[in-house]
């Protein structure tokens, strides 16, 4: 029996419900270890469903689907299966009672928050994956930006990343690379034919298996002028004290509220109002955004990306926290990292990797 097969049932009667249905892609890939039922890439749900009462489990899919989902899909469970045409929906399949959806499903409940803050914490088995796929993709990215030369669009370092992912099956699903001025002029640069001259920015959110990484690099060609070098040395110290922040039953508004702390200390006291900072990752890129107002305490083997930015500049890699400290997941063994201490923990972060002139 799976334990988060087992947790999710447990919850029904506190949640007074008589069953939850999972549609979702991310929700589905936590209960099942890495199931995808998905066949739209960008889709947020799938073409099956897993129905779950405090006694069994039900795999919902159209008969077009069904081969495929039992042959190829993990289900770590005893499980039931129903089909129905692929012309018809699923809706004369679900018992009566009260029923919980993390989509859209008449008369049922909205439980997708709920699912969330049920998938906080990641046992071992999630673990090992998430330390293989960020140790992947920061080679990918890293790979992919020790070769830049100046002439080089966007649109083709956007290319060379996803060729990489797509062949080790881990899909990009946010990858944004600005040249030049565009690094400070959007917090969110999408890729476009833009030339590479000096510097750029390469982001990446990768997920294989439900997991999520996301990660940000700097390129310069030819040495950084003193401003982007006190820039990067400021939002890595902002960085760390955020990190050595982040530790298990801390509140996440506390956090925040560090946040706010840390980047006046540095001199940039309004600095945060312009980017989100990030938040808990792991079945998503981010499950949610870290705000003044988020509730809730941060659990122990729960991941994180915060992507703190200053002009110019931004660091961004996903780490694990554990009771003992933060491990970094997004990590390789060739880029440089400025090094800082923090109550007696080593913090590293990400620096400018720069590239000769010629």
């Amino acid at each position: 029996m799976s334990e988060k097969l087992t947790r999710l049932q447990n919850t029904l009667a506190e949640w007074k419900l008589d069953a939850v249905l999972l549609t979702r892609r991310d929700n589905i890939a936590w209960l099942t270890d890495g199931a995808s039922y998905y066949v739209v890439e960008r889709a947020e749900t799938g073409v099956a469903s897993l129905l779950i009462t405090r006694d069994s489990v039900t795999l919902l899919a159209p008969e077009n689907e069904l081969p495929r989902i039992l042959a190829e899909e993990p289900l770590p469970f005893a499980c039931n299966t129903q089909s129905f045409p692929w012309c018809q929906s699923f809706n004369a399949l679900l018992p009566a009672g009260s029923i919980g959806s993390d989509s859209p499903v008449a008369g049922s409940t909205d439980i997708q928050s709920r699912i969330i803050a049920l998938r906080q914490g990641l046992h071992h088995n999630e673990q090992r994956r998430y330390q293989t796929l960020g140790e992947e993709t920061a080679r990918i990215v890293e790979s992919v930006a020790c070769r830049l030369r100046a002439g080089v669009t966007e649109w083709q370092v956007e290319a060379e990343i996803a060729a990489a992912c797509l062949s080790r099956g881990i899909r990009p699903v946010c990858t944004l690379i600005a040249a030049d001025e565009r690094i400070a002029a959007f917090k969110h640069p999408v890729p476009t034919r833009r030339k590479l001259v000096e510097k750029m920015l390469i982001t990446l959110g990768a997920e294989r298996e439900g997991l999520h990484v996301s990660l940000s690099r700097l390129v310069h060609i030819g040495e950084p002028d003193a401003a982007l070098r006190q820039h990067i040395m400021a939002l890595a110290n902002i960085h760390a004290d955020i990190l050595h922040a982040t530790q298990p039953q801390r509140r996440w508004s506390a956090v925040f509220g560090d946040i706010v702390q840390t980047y006046q200390q540095y001199g940039y006291p309004d600095a945060w109002r312009d980017h989100h900072q990030g938040g808990p990752a792991g079945y998503g890129c981010r499950d949610w955004i870290v705000t003044p107002e988020t509730q809730g305490e941060i659990q122990a083997d729960t991941a994180v990306a915060w992507n703190p930015t200053l002009s110019g500049v931004k660091s961004e890699d996903t780490f694990l926290v554990t009771r003992s400290g933060v491990r970094a997941l997004t990590r390789s063994d060739s880029w440089p990292l400025i090094t800082l201490q923090r109550g007696g923990k080593t913090f590293q972060l990400a620096d400018w990797l720069v590239l000769p002139t010629s």
